[in-house]
């Protein structure tokens, strides 16, 4: 089962753009050493090649495999906007998981994460949750 820790969790966060969300998200990641400079960069061809969002109001913003080599250790971090972020073409994200994998182990952390948040009604209390340890007891509950 995935584990969230309170330094990899940040709430209350803004961005009017997508791609401003991704730019937090991977400095995010820079700043806690998961991954180069350079990483937005990634995560953001890949988002322009296929979109990272789930539905449900998730959404997983990562590189593309082409870009692994940026990856310095595998692991993901969690932000909630409870405004929401427009990820294009209607959808809206409350929750933005952005993941660095080495190789194909994001394979394994996208499928873990999708299976814990693929609820609507859980993505909705996340994206209120008003403190981390709230926020991360409803993460890894797994079932409503």
């Amino acid at each position: 089962m995935l584990q969230l820790s309170q330094e990899n969790l940040f709430l209350h966060c803004q961005a009017s753009t997508k791609q401003e969300a991704i730019r937090q998200a991977a400095a995010a990641l820079e700043q806690g050493g998961y991954v180069k400079n350079g990483f937005f960069t990634a995560m953001l061809a890949r988002e322009n090649s296929v979109s990272t969002y789930l539905g449900a109001g998730i959404a997983l913003p990562h590189c593309a495999r082409e870009a692994t080599d940026l990856v310095i250790k595998t692991g993901f971090q969690v932000f909630q906007f409870p405004q929401g972020v427009s990820w294009g073409k209607g959808k809206v994200a409350f929750i933005v998981v952005a993941v660095a994998a080495k190789e194909n182990e994001h394979l394994q952390v996208i499928a873990d994460i999708a299976d814990l948040l693929g609820d609507e009604w859980k993505s909705t209390l996340l994206a209120q949750a008003a403190s981390k340890s709230d926020f991360i007891r409803l993460f890894e509950q797994a079932e409503y």
